[in-house]
């Protein structure tokens, strides 16, 4: 992870926040923050707290890979097996 990037973070969270058919003005009586401080999150011009992050990744119901770091995020259910599967075949002269 070479660094954080606020405007890849907000639209991560609003994607997901979408997704899950909650509005930003709910989401930040949620989160007890104001509707302005998420908008501003969501837009990446300010960094959530990381205490904030934890409950947004609970109320999102995901992980914080998937909002601190979008583009690299692979979800495990997705992930090809790194291992080559090989059968053993008997052959008889």
């Amino acid at each position: 992870m070479e660094g954080l990037d606020p405007l890849k973070i907000g639209e991560a969270i609003k994607i997901k926040r979408i997704q899950k058919r909650i509005t930003q003005t709910h989401m930040a009586e949620l989160l007890g923050i104001s509707q302005t401080h998420l908008s501003n999150a969501e837009s990446g011009r300010v960094m959530l707290s990381l205490k904030i992050f934890f409950r947004v990744r609970d109320i999102l119901g995901c992980t914080l890979s998937e909002l601190l770091e979008p583009d690299s995020y692979v979800d495990p259910a997705k992930r090809r097996d790194k291992h080559k599967r090989y059968s053993l075949v008997r052959c008889d002269d």
